[in-house]
């Protein structure tokens, strides 16, 4: 989903304030107050966070923190790899 898109959806979402839990291609997990609070934090600082089983982040995460994977890389702004396969996200 493109930031554009991202803009788009949290411009039109409605706040149901049904906590959350998301991880973006680089790896970091983060909780959020909901999915539209996912879609205006991906489009205000243009990050690319993914909806997961809340309970993922209940284990690592309080609300608002964020959590590293050890499986991912550091990513740079121009590269977002994952460890071991190689592949491009």
């Amino acid at each position: 989903v493109s930031t554009e898109d991202e803009c788009k959806v949290a411009d039109l979402c409605v706040h149901d304030k049904v906590p959350m839990c998301a991880i973006d291609s680089c790896g970091e997990m983060r909780t959020f107050i909901d999915i539209c609070d996912m879609h205006e934090f991906n489009c205000d600082s243009k990050k690319d966070f993914k909806q997961r089983p809340i309970h993922e982040c209940w284990v690592t995460c309080k609300r608002g923190r964020s959590f590293k994977r050890a499986e991912f890389n550091d990513c740079s702004k121009n590269t977002k790899t994952r460890t071991g396969n190689g592949v491009q996200v």
